[in-house]
């Protein structure tokens, strides 16, 4: 885990896809979808029964890198491998004026009292404002929408460090007040926040909201996913559920079933949490239907199910989220349990 962050950096690892296209052009299309030229290992193993399938791709890398969440590099443009033109991190100012973040240089908004500067050398975005802290001042805020296909990290002026996973919204203050520093959270991010005694750190998701002094954390609240999850990497936050507080500690998370509404606090491994500010998707004895929500969300491609059961058949292992979207589903076919059809934008998933 990096105790320090000199930089600001912004990442944008995506993907747009064509209106039409017939099953071998789409092959060829998830063929194509490379995110970095580098190529990693991969391991996966079929949790379906007592005597587990392994794949192995290439070297064997598989603890390495989960030592601890290690943040996107800067990406230069001429860096990504798209057939096409990349989706768009899009900054919505309280103004009402949008912003495509991938091609800003320097921007002054007089009328916010902001600046978002890139620094060429590095590539990268920091966000600033004027820092007129008024009791009285009307908050307004701004709207930064993460799109599949792509991620991005950056720094609020009070210093803390958010990284927003794909498919994610965050809305925070053009500023943040002298009593008040609270932004709202669709789908799912990372936050480094700066410690303010004085002044607590509010997330605010659909369901809770989590309170913190100064801490590193990850939270999952995307609304089609079964379960709603916080967990804490350093530090300590709470968490306003119903009513209920909850105080967690290092290396718990409180998860929610939403169904049922059942809710607990347990140990777990963060780095299981994480493991995608790395690149990487892992994943311990995870159901099917989990993995591939991850895969849509990283591929923007639809995945079907044949047969219901299907959906329940367990892996573990690490897919490198750098390889191509062919590449993971036949490390998956490889456990010799599963094959998969394309057609169009759809992924259609059946039994071997």
């Amino acid at each position: 885990m990096k105790d320090e962050l000199d930089y600001l950096i912004q990442r944008v690892c995506n993907s747009k896809k064509k209106k039409k296209f017939d099953e071998e052009a789409g092959w060829k299309k998830v063929q194509a979808r490379n995110f970095h030229k580098k190529r990693r290992s991969v391991i996966l193993l079929w949790s379906g029964y007592a005597a587990c399938t392994l794949i192995i791709l290439g070297c064997i890398l598989f603890v390495n890198d989960l030592s601890g969440p290690q943040f996107p590099t800067p990406l230069a443009h001429n860096e990504s491998q798209h057939p096409s033109l990349p989706a768009k991190v899009e900054l919505t100012l309280a103004n009402g004026k949008s912003i495509d973040l991938e091609d800003i240089n320097d921007l002054l908004e007089e009328e916010l009292g902001i600046s978002i500067t890139r620094d060429s050398i590095h590539n990268q975005l920091t966000y600033r404002n004027n820092e007129v802290h008024q009791d009285s001042i009307e908050i307004r805020y701004n709207r930064l929408v993460v799109p599949r296909g792509a991620d991005f990290s950056f720094e609020l002026p009070d210093g803390t460090f958010i990284v927003l996973n794909s498919e994610s919204v965050l809305r925070f203050p053009v500023q943040f007040s002298v009593t008040d520093r609270t932004v709202y959270l669709e789908g799912e991010a990372y936050f480094e926040v700066s410690k303010n005694e004085n002044v607590p750190f509010k997330i605010i998701t659909k369901e809770r909201e989590i309170t913190v002094l100064g801490t590193k954390f990850n939270i999952s609240s995307y609304s089609d996913d079964p379960n709603w999850s916080t967990t804490l990497v350093e530090g300590k936050v709470s968490i306003s559920d119903n009513g209920e507080l909850r105080i967690l500690e290092p290396s718990e998370q409180y998860i929610v079933n939403k169904r049922t509404g059942k809710a607990e606090v347990k140990q777990v491994d963060v780095t299981l949490h994480t493991s995608w500010l790395n690149g990487k998707l892992h994943f311990k004895d995870t159901r099917l239907e989990d993995i591939t929500r991850k895969l849509e969300r990283w591929y923007d491609f639809t995945f079907i199910y044949q047969e219901e059961d299907v959906k329940d058949f367990k892996f573990r292992g690490v897919i490198d989220k750098d390889r191509s979207l062919k590449e993971t589903l036949s490390l998956l076919e490889g456990t010799k349990v599963i094959r998969f059809e394309i057609k169009d934008h759809i992924i259609t998933i059946l039994k071997k």
